[in-house]
């Protein structure tokens, strides 16, 4: 009986245990400024492009996975939104009859996300964004600068590597498509990035040594 009862008592005192446990805090936290670089392949499906090329008889060759590059510099003002300033970097080619065609594509973007499932270890996100792509394309010793304007949807996992360094494996799908003029074509100047990097954060107020106000001081 004795037993049965300390059992029973060991029992009841479990969930208070785990009430005491702290919340899993978010990739980044509030209050945090981010840095984030990531490396990725490209795919930018190009049926238009390639068509279009078959049709004026220049039978062209492209390889669908291209390289790709993001900076991204952020903000989190709450643990639910987080907001980048994304600087990506790009290139693609074709091998005509006429010669090897390329492109290379800047893209500037505002974007945002928010968890939708935060751990001890890892936290998954989702958002988007708008921005922009400037874009050149070279051919025949001649270069073309061709702009448009893009959008963007992206989901990923940021996993703890350490306090303030994660790992970032992210998918982002860009809609962005731009006319060139010496090929009388539309080149798909976005498509699918899937990412692997690193992101740095830091200067949450939690952190020793950040900024905080004096005691008896109201903040603004």
């Amino acid at each position: 009986m004795r037993r049965l009862t300390l059992l029973l008592a060991l029992a009841c005192s479990l969930p208070a245990f785990a009430d005491n446990d702290p919340p899993p805090v978010s990739i980044p936290a509030k209050g945090d400024a981010t840095v984030e670089l990531l490396g990725a392949w490209r795919l930018a499906p190009q049926h238009t492009f390639l068509s279009e090329q078959d049709r004026d008889g220049l039978d062209p060759q492209h390889n669908a996975f291209q390289p790709a590059g993001i900076l991204s510099l952020g903000f989190a003002p709450d643990a639910e939104f987080h907001v980048t300033i994304d600087v990506g970097y790009a290139t693609d080619s074709w091998k005509l009859t006429t010669g090897t065609a390329g492109a290379s594509m800047v893209t500037l973007l505002l974007g945002a996300d928010t968890p939708i499932l935060v751990t001890k270890y890892f936290t998954l996100y989702g958002g988007g964004g708008l921005g922009y792509s400037l874009n050149t394309f070279s051919y025949q010793s001649g270069s073309t600068e061709s702009n448009s304007s893009a959008g963007f949807l992206r989901v990923g996992a940021r996993i703890r590597l350490t306090r303030r360094i994660a790992l970032v494996v992210e998918d982002r799908y860009v809609v962005s498509n731009a006319l060139w003029p010496a090929l009388n074509s539309n080149v798909n100047v976005g498509g699918n990035l899937l990412s692997v990097g690193i992101l740095v954060h830091f200067f949450s107020p939690d952190d020793a040594g950040h900024p905080q106000m004096p005691e008896g001081h109201s903040q603004f």
